[in-house]
């Protein structure tokens, strides 16, 4: 599985701090997000208009990350070097490398005289349901089958399928519970590439 989303069409986005398990974690591009619960001041840049945590799906998602700041890993191509992305390792399982970031920091250099590191938080949100994008990173197993396996089934995808937020912040088709949202996107086509499988998704309304 590919660990990227591709913008098709650009949508609204606005600058924004990461925080929490984001910050502990990492994430995969395409994980959804909502404003940190106690509002709290950006630390790193008077420019974001507010900090973000990981959606669980459930009440307000104000949003989902495409890019992340740049690790200790080398670029694979320059799409990289405002992604995720670590090299392609199996089931698009890449973060970003948090534990390399000091905002007050210099620069890095590899010996090619390309930046390896920036020591900056302040990524790009996508407000729903704007834009449209080719989405690699999202749930492959329904929510029983993650929580125990063998409980549960393996998603299947379809045009015109509405898509949720799971538990993890990743899309789906599955609405896992009654207080989880309809995104306001719907499934366009569900195909694959050299990269793994692939949804285009679109804003729909109904």
């Amino acid at each position: 599985m590919g660990d990227q989303v591709y913008k098709l069409k650009d949508g609204e986005e606005v600058p924004v701090e990461p925080a929490e398990s984001l910050v502990a974690t990492g994430w995969l591009q395409g994980t959804w997000v909502r404003y940190a619960s106690a509002s709290p001041t950006p630390n790193l840049s008077p420019g974001v208009i507010g900090v973000v945590e990981r959606s669980d799906g459930e009440g307000v998602m104000c949003g989902f990350l495409i890019r992340g700041p740049q690790h200790v890993s080398p670029f694979e191509r320059l799409s990289d070097m405002w992604g995720v992305d670590v090299g392609r390792v199996p089931r698009g399982d890449s973060v970003s490398d948090w534990t390399a970031h000091d905002p007050g920091g210099p620069l890095s250099f590899d010996n090619q005289r390309q930046l390896q590191r920036l020591g900056s938080r302040v990524v790009t949100m996508y407000v729903p349901p704007t834009g449209y994008f080719r989405w690699y990173t999202f749930e492959t197993e329904d929510l029983a089958e993650r929580t125990t396996p063998g409980t549960g089934a393996p998603l299947a995808y379809a045009p015109n399928d509405k898509m949720y937020v799971s538990d993890r912040g990743l899309l789906t088709n599955e609405q896992e519970g009654p207080a989880h949202a309809w995104t306001g996107y719907v499934v366009a086509r569900v195909d694959s590439d050299e990269e793994g499988n692939y949804l285009v998704v679109t804003a729909a309304v109904g």
